[in-house]
């Protein structure tokens, strides 16, 4: 389930797309909990909770308009019971400052009811991995 909300993603500038479109309303009823909880890596300035479907559009709407193109590429899925770990690689080039900018962060996926509950920033994998109860 977690895959197939990325694979609509790939290779895409995440710049491009229109966060208020219908399609992405639709793909935030099928795959997030309307409870669902976001939260940035601690460490990042950006740092804090986006609740519920609108709040991860916010989230998402808010990173990418610092950018004027922004990919991301899973590396790995990391599958046990209710969580997915994924490790992945971001890059982009800055709106205004035309600066080019790659890293690298984990996201800790938890899946209740068959949908996505909460997610959680780490900024390596290992943070993630012990977060999630979990050994590589």
């Amino acid at each position: 389930m977690v895959r197939g909300l990325w694979e609509p993603f790939k290779g895409a500038d995440l710049t491009a797309v229109d966060w208020d479109d219908e399609a992405i309303r639709e793909m935030t009823e099928r795959f997030w909990s309307p409870e669902v909880e976001l939260r940035w890596s601690r460490s990042a300035p950006e740092a804090r909770v986006y609740r519920g479907r609108d709040g991860v559009i916010q989230a998402f709407r808010e990173w990418y308009e610092a950018f004027s193109e922004y990919y991301i590429e899973p590396l790995d899925f990391i599958e046990q019971e209710d969580r997915v770990v994924i490790p992945q690689r971001h890059w982009g080039i800055g709106s205004t400052s035309g600066v080019s900018v790659e890293i690298e962060v984990t996201h800790v996926y938890e899946v209740r009811d068959n949908l996505i509950a909460r997610v959680d920033e780490y900024d390596t994998l290992e943070e993630a991995l012990e977060a999630a109860g979990l050994r590589e």
